[in-house]
């Protein structure tokens, strides 16, 4: 049901390889919650389909959360559609070489360029070889149908994780009052998946948004693999 599987560079986390491929990923980096986002959604290319296999369920919490980005879209307030509609999202962080070249799984700069050109990234490269990325994106896509609208990002996971890098385009704060009708709209739409051993997951990336439940064990390890549908869709 899928083709080309894809690593994980310029991926916001760190994620442990599993059995030396680096498609097949843990995704236990930390155990605090995950808001609801849609994968790699501060690059151009992300994968279309997700994969998440259940290796160990935790003991207790720690559950999966889907919801529909077509069904949030619908939830949002016409004051809060019309201001996405006028402004874009504009992710701005700054990565050191050590961290750079951990996060795009290289040191040449050369082909982290060409990574940013087709991520349509913009680079700036610092004279201690640190860096800056700028990109822009909609909070809201057209579905793959072209029929409807998807609320799908990572905004979200970024207001909750990393504030300071996410403004609109224009260097404009999001309004306090617009995460917050979000965040109420996603615990309002979200469901929950709770994991047994051996449970597989499939996630259309273009319009199910997912994230996760904080735990406290040690036991739970979900792996997760990035590719496209081998079929048209």
């Amino acid at each position: 049901m899928s083709s080309d599987f894809i690593n994980y560079a310029g991926g916001a986390f760190s994620r442990r390889v599993i059995n030396g491929d680096d498609t097949l990923l843990s995704v236990n980096d930390f155990k605090s919650e995950i808001k609801l986002h849609g994968e790699m959604y501060y690059q151009q290319n992300l994968p279309l389909m997700l994969w998440f296999f259940c290796a160990n369920p935790p003991l207790q919490d720690g559950e999966t959360t889907v919801c529909d980005g077509r069904q949030f879209f619908n939830e949002i307030s016409s004051s809060t559609k019309d201001l996405f509609s006028k402004k874009k999202l504009k992710f701005t962080v700054r990565i050191s070489q050590e961290d750079w070249q951990k996060k795009y799984q290289t040191d040449d700069l050369n082909q982290l360029e060409e990574m940013c050109r087709k991520n349509n990234t913009h680079l700036t490269v610092n004279d201690d070889q640190s860096i800056l990325l700028e990109y822009i994106c909609p909070a809201i896509i057209p579905s793959r149908c072209g029929k409807y609208q998807v609320f799908i990002n990572s905004l979200l996971p970024t207001k909750q994780l990393s504030p300071k890098i996410l403004n609109f385009e224009d260097d404009s704060e999001i309004p306090e009052e617009v995460v917050s009708e979000l965040n109420e709209i996603a615990e309002k739409i979200t469901t929950e998946i709770s994991w047994q051993k051996s449970d597989i997951l499939m996630i259309d990336n273009t319009r199910i948004l997912h994230g996760r439940r904080s735990f406290a064990d040690d036991q739970r390890d979900i792996y997760i693999r990035l590719c496209s549908p081998a079929f048209s869709f």
